[in-house]
């Protein structure tokens, strides 16, 4: 038997009795018949000779070697029929179980036993032994095939142990097709389950436009500012991160303010080129030893421009020209950039004032970003004669810098992005608690030779504090675009005047006494910047109620002489827009009152997955900035119900708080168009109100 072809394929089987030959071949017109007779002789034997089981079996085992030996020896061309029982009953078992069974029957019958008493079973026993070798070629055959499947389309050791790869031309298509279809299947339950909704909820609502700002042909328009052309010269530092370096040079070479940049290398057995970097504007100065922080100031007082900026190698810096705007207003001020976490430390734990002695300075950082006047580095040079400052408190100029100029730092407040080089194992010097516990020590020593220096009325210590004072300036952020900067009078911390230095307190100690009275934390969670990053899941929340004159607005950085269309979103109480004023100015900063018209409405988040509805979140932020806790039974009132946190909340009181989202907020959109060439723009409180500016975005777009 062909073990590939299976069970039945062009296979003849002669049958012999033991009596006598059962099987008649008749050809008529060339077809053969082949008929198979087992008589009731056959039959009765077995049941006479069934003394024991153990006979029978025995006896029917030899029949079926000697059947099966016949099935092998046999011709071929022969085919077996197997006749089914003309009393209709299904046959039990293997395909074999139908031979012979209509005698068996017969017997059963005819039997005490009823139809499947002892003697029919032990018949079906016999028949089932007597062609048991069928199941063995079945199963043979089912294995054959399953090998010759896989042999044909899968990947097989071959006889000589070499792998043999076979295209799978039936299972690839198939599979692809089954995972195509999972993929589709998913994808249409996961935005059936977890898909945006529209503005309310309801899915037979049309669902809210993006609420993304849209700045509309602006980057069509030639509108960054000229000002300032090659009056600045870029220092940067470098120690070990040559691939960051190179990167920030790309970053900085297009900014038409840059003159030069200035590469002071302080690693030694690094030797940097010019060559090594694809801008024209670099100069390379390899130090013959490591002069920390002081070497920038070396290099400023090197550099042949009045403005220098200072950068680390592990900071990138992306709002240069909105600093850059800012700082040309302002020059008699050094302007640093940072994050909100820092920006909290350098403008209230980190500050020193005190009357008596005409102190009011500020520590900040210059490695992420920062610009000063040549003229005032080359004061800090000389000042650090005078004070005797020992050769590490000089390397350290970076602790001391900002105090001595005892003058707070015009300090903007952003992202920043910082460089990481998988390939050096290089740990910036200002990281970890050694780190800081080392800058907070010399920051403490430069406050003390400050406030010395005042005490004896050093002339080269400045003792007027210039205008606009830390209290009157409003330039806080850049938007996200490098082509506005945010403006609020609204200063998130107490006035700092109140603490007066003492040079025995330490600056850890410093930090206490300022976060005791004042926590940082809510304005480093909602800073000024995310009112201008375009993105509207971000906000700005000042720490404080609006009092009547407090504003939020908007510096272009250059007079437009365009029609302006302004977006404001925003989540607070209903009121305050509409006695609001607007009031422009042009780059003298001298602003008028002039009319306007608004169009608000009403969007909703679509990430938003709270339960708030609009009308219980209208009327708590309508409540004072310190009604934190919103009543249950108003909740109900509302139909806001008791389920708040997907649990029982009868026995709670939810808190609902401003520094929250709770998905709904107002769009305001207003045309500048009486005024041309104006550059900034605000939105004036016109009334005290209960309640904080909740800003999610301030932008503005020509029209």
């Amino acid at each position: 038997m062909d073990p590939e072809r299976g069970f039945g394929s062009k296979m003849s089987h002669h049958h012999s009795s033991s009596t006598s030959t059962n099987s008649h071949h008749t050809s008529t017109n060339g077809t053969i018949q082949h008929q198979h007779n087992i008589t009731a002789t056959t039959v009765n034997n077995v049941h006479s000779n069934s003394t024991s089981a153990t006979s029978i079996d025995s006896t029917q085992q030899s029949r079926a070697r000697s059947y099966s030996h016949s099935h092998h020896s046999a011709s071929h061309g022969h085919h077996t029929s197997f006749a089914l029982p003309s009393s209709g009953l299904t046959p039990i078992g293997a395909p074999s179980a139908g031979f012979g069974l209509e005698t068996g029957t017969r017997a059963g019958l005819g039997s005490k036993g009823g139809l499947f008493g002892s003697n029919f079973l032990s018949a079906l026993k016999i028949n089932i032994h007597h062609h048991s070798h069928h199941l063995d070629h079945f199963s043979r055959s089912i294995t054959a095939r399953v090998r010759r499947f896989f042999r044909s389309n899968g990947v097989f050791h071959n006889a000589t142990g070499t792998i043999r790869r076979v295209r799978f031309g039936v299972l690839l298509p198939l599979a692809a097709l089954v995972l195509w279809l999972i993929i589709i299947i998913n994808s249409f339950l996961f935005r059936l389950m977890f898909g945006a909704r529209d503005g309310r909820g309801n899915p037979n609502e049309p669902m809210q436009p993006p609420t993304w700002i849209d700045r509309g042909d602006i980057s069509d328009l030639d509108l960054r500012p000229t000002e300032g052309t090659n009056m600045t010269t870029a220092i940067l530092l470098n120690w070990s991160r040559l691939d960051s370096l190179k990167e920030i040079v790309d970053h900085l070479c297009p900014h038409i303010m840059f003159k030069e940049i200035m590469i002071w290398n302080n690693k030694v057995d690094i030797h940097l080129e010019e060559k090594m970097f694809n801008c024209p504007k670099v100069r390379v100065f390899n130090s013959p030893n490591n002069m920390f922080f002081v070497a920038r100031y070396m290099a400023c007082a090197m550099a042949s421009s009045p403005y220098c900026y200072f950068q680390d190698d592990d900071w990138k810096i992306f709002y240069l020209r909105s600093m850059y705007a800012n700082f040309l207003r302002f020059p008699q001020f050094l302007h640093t950039d940072t994050n909100s976490d820092v920006w909290s430390l350098t403008n209230w734990r980190w500050c020193f004032f005190e009357d008596e002695v005409n102190m009011h300075a500020c520590f900040s950082w210059l490695g992420t970003g920062a610009m000063a006047t040549r003229e005032s580095v080359v004061k800090f040079l000389k000042q650090s004669s005078i004070t005797e400052m020992d050769p590490l408190e000089f390397a350290y100029g970076d602790m001391y810098f900002s105090t001595f100029l005892n003058q707070v730092p015009y300090q903007l407040e952003n992202y920043l992005k910082e460089l990481v080089d998988p390939a050096q194992d290089v740990v910036a010097f200002s990281k970890g608690s050694e780190g800081k516990t080392r800058n907070k020590l010399y920051m403490h020593k430069a406050a003390q030779k400050v406030w010395e220096a005042l005490k004896r009325k050093d002339p080269n210590f400045e003792r007027e504090e210039l205008h606009p004072t830390y209290l009157e300036r409003d330039v806080r952020s850049p938007c996200a675009d490098d082509r506005c900067l945010v403006l609020s009078n609204k200063n998130p911390f107490p006035d700092v005047r109140m603490f007066k230095y003492r040079p025995y307190i330490d600056i850890e100690e410093n930090e206490k006494i300022h976060t005791q009275y004042e926590d940082p934390t809510p304005y480093v969670r909602h800073p000024f910047s995310h009112a201008v990053d375009g993105m509207d899941d971000t906000a700005y929340k000042s720490t404080r109620s609006i009092v009547q004159g407090d504003y939020i607005g908007i510096d272009m950085l250059l007079p437009v002489d365009r029609k302006i269309e302004y977006r404001l979103l925003y989540q607070m109480g209903d009121q305050w827009i509409k006695h609001a004023k607007l009031e422009v100015a042009g780059g003298d900063a001298v602003y008028r009152d002039i009319p306007f018209t608004y169009n608000c409405k009403e969007v909703r988040n679509p990430d938003y997955r709270g339960k708030v509805s609009l009308d219980v979140e209208r009327a708590f932020l309508n409540q004072p900035l310190d009604h934190r806790v919103f009543d249950a039974s108003e909740l109900e009132k509302h139909g806001y119900g008791q389920d708040i946190d997907g649990g029982d909340s009868r026995n709670k009181k939810p808190i609902l708080s401003y520094y929250e989202d709770y998905g709904w907020r107002t769009q305001c959109k207003f045309v500048v168009h009486e005024a041309k060439g104006f550059r900034f723009m605000r939105l004036v409180s016109g009334r005290d109100e209960r309640y904080p500016f909740v800003i999610y975005d301030l932008g503005w777009k020509v029209i």
